[in-house]
């Protein structure tokens, strides 16, 4: 059944949006025979435990995807094969790589893969009718601990798995490690284990604006070699033939790793090595032109304020964003395919009805057959018949099941992210900010900022280019960055709770079903605007009502926003806060679900209200405005 409300339709495909590039580029090169380290990890008995050392481009998914592919040959059955990565994007490679490496497409699917936070959720929620989702991850992770070390039932059903492959171990710290650990330990005798690390690239919080993230406490690597793990090495590089590059994979790591000289001199060596290898120098980042850059080019830098000057100076430019803090990006053909769809069932003819009247082909865009199987995988209730009350609630979550999201934000353009956000992907040209100096602060700091320069150069494939960061300096409120300039400040526009489904369609931000359905409309005719401004509206309870260049709403920034912008102002003793924020933009439109039981849902005029899918812009800005007057 289909809602009578008629929103303008604009066919997603053509150039609208750009084909994703994947996360890690298969190299023709891994088809070939694997070279002797390789040889070693993958064909290494079922039951071994291997500590295994594996530089950035030595082939490490690869030699794990192979890994899986021999225990299966050798009798260990792909469901008690457990992979545990540590991050979401890289759990989606993994299982395209390891798709394309098995005979048998079963037992790609029956392998586990997960990241350690979900790995810990699904320990949780499968042993325990009461269990919930606090929000905070070390907590989630501190009860499942408590579950492997005291529930017998957890405790059997670990013991079950033949073989365990762990990602990025190196990483793995404090309550992840003893949870990590606490799981080795129970697992039989006779279960193999297989990590892969590498100590030159630990940036352990994976935060983009603290110089340490919190390396203190227990060390999962540590831990492993007190338990007597063998050692292993990947130490050919596969992803470049650059001389200049391979330099730096192997000779520069071997520089970040010496810690026989001084944090300060080897961040100064570190630094310059990168300098003199890379094959240009760009000069700061306020020369940067992203039009001059090509569709899949890279360009990081260390904090978040850095990435959103540079978006800011290149607005005019499309191009996509990379670092944390941003929405989930569901892909807009979702939300057109079921916008108006109130009935909780569609079959797969009105699937296909709906997909020739809404979708066009076009890069980005999956073919019917790829839409269907990716639906059906997620809320599949037959072969024909899909259940979008499911879809809802598994699109609402925090964290989308990754074949459902972007890694960036943004539909075309060259990518600028930060280099923690960035770890795990690699692109043919990329451009390095450096900061001005490395190697300062505490010992800890200083190594911590020496591997990110490292992890932030080794993501280069053909090319490498450096340039000056000004290290500007920056606040948070609330996880959100702001600074001081002259005659104001800047406030960072697009955090992931800065619009919602209310503020989009719902009845506070718009008196009429007419006047959100209009609203609608001007987001799908034009999904990339620049010059967008919110400003406080008193017909919305003084919200920041979202509005184009022509002056149409499209939307209310959330009151969390608002809430924000009140920190702002007693952080810099200054009031009122500001109630006008220009120079925000959209990179183009994204999906957004709501769950069939959210309560908020009632405040959604219809037919979103029963339907449960919206679009919503993919808003990106570093706001200049005025404060107020300082507080006396």
């Amino acid at each position: 059944m289909t809602h009578p409300i008629n929103l303008p339709i604009h066919q997603v495909g053509n150039d609208d949006v750009r084909s994703e590039e994947i996360l890690v580029t298969a190299d023709p090169r891994y088809q070939d025979d694997p070279d002797n380290g390789q040889k070693t990890v993958i064909r290494a008995a079922p039951e071994d435990r291997l500590l295994v050392d594996a530089g950035p481009g030595t082939g490490k998914t690869h030699v794990a995807c192979h890994r899986v592919a021999s225990l299966i040959e050798n009798g260990v059955p792909a469901s008690r094969i457990w992979i545990v990565s540590f991050a979401r994007t890289a759990v989606h490679e993994i299982r395209n790589r390891l798709a394309a490496t098995l005979e048998d497409a079963g037992d790609a699917e029956s392998v586990r893969i997960a990241t350690l936070d979900s790995y810990a959720w699904s320990i949780q929620s499968g042993f325990s009718a009461e269990a919930t989702l606090s929000g905070n991850y070390d907590h989630n992770i501190q009860k499942t601990l408590s579950k492997v070390l005291k529930d017998e039932d957890v405790r059997d059903d670990l013991r079950r798995t033949r073989h365990l492959i762990v990602d990025e171990a190196q990483d793995i710290i404090g309550p992840r490690a003893e949870f990590v650990l606490a799981i080795v330990d129970v697992l039989n005798a006779e279960c193999g284990v297989t990590v892969f690390a590498d100590q030159a690239q630990a940036i352990y919080g994976f935060t983009e604006d603290d110089a340490l993230s919190g390396s203190n406490g227990v060390r999962l690597l540590d831990g492993l070699v007190a338990r007597g793990f063998g050692r292993a090495a990947l130490s050919q590089v596969h992803r470049t033939n650059s001389p200049e590059l391979l330099e730096i994979f192997i000779g520069v790591r071997k520089k970040v790793l010496d810690d026989s000289v001084s944090a300060a001199k080897r961040g100064a060596q570190v630094r310059g090595e990168i300098v003199r290898l890379a094959h240009e120098y760009v000069g700061p980042t306020k020369n940067l032109r992203l039009a001059e850059l090509s569709e899949a080019a890279l360009v990081l830098m260390r904090r978040r304020c850095d990435v959103l000057i540079a978006s800011s100076y290149n607005q005019d430019v499309p191009h996509r964003l990379r670092m944390s803090g941003l929405p989930p990006c569901v892909p807009r053909w979702v939300g057109l395919l079921f916008w108006d769809h109130i009935a909780r069932k569609l079959t797969r003819s009105e699937f296909h009805i709906r997909w020739h009247e809404r979708i066009a082909n076009g890069h980005g865009i999956p073919s019917i057959d790829e839409a269907w199987t990716l639906l059906f995988e997620a809320a599949g209730e037959s072969d024909t018949v899909i259940d979008l009350h499911h879809l809802r609630a598994v699109l609402a979550r925090s964290n989308p099941p990754v074949p459902f999201t972007s890694p960036e934000f943004g539909e075309q353009g060259p990518i600028i992210g930060t280099i923690h956000a960035s770890k795990g992907r690699e692109a043919e040209e990329v451009c390095l900010y450096l900061p001005p100096t490395v190697g300062e602060g505490s010992n800890e700091e200083a190594n911590e900022e020496i591997r990110v320069m490292f992890v932030g150069a080794t993501r280069a494939r053909k090319r490498l280019s450096i340039g000056d960061s000004p290290g500007t300096h920056s606040s948070q409120a609330e996880g959100r960055v702001w600074k001081f300039v002259r005659g104001g400040v800047q406030i960072e526009v697009g955090r992931s709770y800065d619009i919602d489904a209310e503020g989009l369609v719902g009845k506070s931000a718009f008196p009429t079903q007419a006047d959100a359905l209009e609203a609608q409309g001007v987001l799908i005719k034009k999904p990339i605007q620049q010059r967008l401004f919110a400003s406080a509206d008193k017909t919305v309870g003084w919200n920041l009502a979202l509005k184009t260049r022509d002056n149409e709403r499209v939307g209310v920034l959330s009151r969390k926003l608002k809430d924000d912008l009140t920190t702002i102002a007693n952080m810099s003793g200054t009031w009122p806060p500001p109630s006008y924020l220009p120079f925000i933009r959209s990179a183009g439109i994204r999906t957004i679900a709501v769950r069939p039981d959210d309560p908020r849902r009632e405040q959604l005029h219809e037919p979103w209200c029963s339907s449960g899918f919206l679009l919503a812009p993919m808003l990106i800005g570093f706001s200049r405005t005025k404060l107020g007057d300082k507080k006396t």
